[in-house]
């Protein structure tokens, strides 16, 4: 058993995942095989044997969050006021737990390009780039998808973060690092998405089995891959697909025109239009009332997708029916496009960001024809 004085600290509410990951990496690291790996790590923490550590992560595993320590997230709340001085004040205190570094560090990615400095320290200190963010969210390198910071994720990469694992289990369902960015709420940011899935892609992440060729060539941008594909396979331009996945307004059921819209790929967009999608087209849910394309681009987070319908207006206004109504979850009944639009006008008490909404009712009211 290792002694005392290098005797790791488990983290806060430590997972079992996280800790297989680990022993795999060192496995890696030093040519272990992976037993002999697990029962090195179980003797830094101070445990004899990989099955009693194992089972006292899973006796931990559903204690509250009083377990944390009395520290009232000092290190995280100082990291993400990018306050480095303080931050190294507390690693030099030593009042802090692994949980703490960890956590500190997510903060700091999430803002990489203001807090890498801090990023560095804490690294320097002992945060685990695969440290857990705490309350079942998953692993740090999460925050990087979900932000869309891909020097972040590079930053995590390069300092031995694993982001080749399948699916885990969180609060939010099951996710993989390229799950995170494919599925990120943020709009708008399409270079940053791209170079983000290209970093995971060089570094062999897991591809859920969901994200085919298609869907992978709209999230990444690439009409020629696309093209490529719907010259194998016209008709994958009009069907509906019962798993696509992702969307802030829900994919499953809908069709790669859908998809094209929902995350801003315009040459995408295009390139199906000119192969034959329907530009009304419903998806296939709720009774056959589905939403068409064109409400993917309406009340996007912070009108992050103002420009989509600015783009879909430009170019297929006398094409596209603003008089068809769709449901799906959460609306009671039916509304058309702008009626939805106008239903997101209504102020609340969610703190909606919403700079262009004005200008996206105007947009909507303003549309001069619709199909026969």
């Amino acid at each position: 058993m290792s002694s005392a004085s290098t005797r790791k600290r488990l983290p806060i509410r430590p997972s079992l995942e996280h800790l297989r990951k680990q022993a795999k990496r060192l496995a890696r690291l030093e040519q272990l095989h992976v037993t002999e790996a697990q029962q090195q790590l179980a003797a830094d923490y101070g445990f004899a044997s990989w099955e009693a550590l194992a089972a006292n992560v899973e006796s931990l595993r559903d204690r509250d969050e009083s377990w944390r320590s009395d520290s009232s997230e000092r290190l995280p709340k100082a990291a993400q006021a990018n306050d480095l001085s303080l931050v190294r004040a507390i690693l030099d205190a030593g009042s802090f737990t692994q949980h703490d570094l960890d956590l500190a560090l997510a903060r700091a990615i999430l803002r990489f390009d203001e807090r890498r400095a801090i990023a560095d320290l804490l690294v320097q200190r002992g945060a685990d780039p695969d440290g857990q963010y705490g309350a079942d969210y998953g692993p740090i390198v999460f925050v990087t998808g979900e932000a869309l910071v891909p020097d972040a994720l590079q930053f995590l990469i390069d300092h031995g973060a694993d982001v080749t694992f399948s699916p885990v289990d969180t609060k939010y369902g099951r996710h993989c690092p390229l799950s995170y960015v494919l599925g990120s709420y943020v709009r708008g940011h399409n270079a940053a998405k791209h170079r983000a899935i290209a970093i995971l892609l060089d570094h062999t992440a897991y591809v859920p089995p969901e994200v085919t060729p298609p869907v992978m060539a709209i999230h990444r941008g690439d009409a020629e891959e696309l093209a490529s594909l719907l010259a194998d396979a016209p008709a994958l331009a009009r069907q509906t697909i019962r798993d696509l996945p992702y969307g802030n307004l829900p994919l499953a059921g809908a069709t790669l025109l859908h998809c094209a819209v929902e995350f801003g790929e315009l040459a995408c967009v295009d390139l199906l239009l000119d192969r034959g999608a329907d530009i009304n087209a419903r998806a296939d849910l709720d009774g056959g009332v589905g939403q068409t394309p064109v409400f993917h681009a309406i009340n996007t987070i912070a009108d992050g997708n103002f420009y989509t319908l600015e783009h879909l207006r430009a170019r297929y206004v006398d094409r596209i029916d603003l008089d068809v109504c769709a449901m799906w979850r959460g609306q009671p009944t039916p509304v058309t496009p702008l009626e939805y639009a106008e239903q997101a006008a209504q102020p609340s008490d969610r703190g909606d960001h919403r700079p262009r909404i004005a200008d996206e009712l105007a947009l909507l009211r303003m549309w001069p024809n619709r199909p026969d």
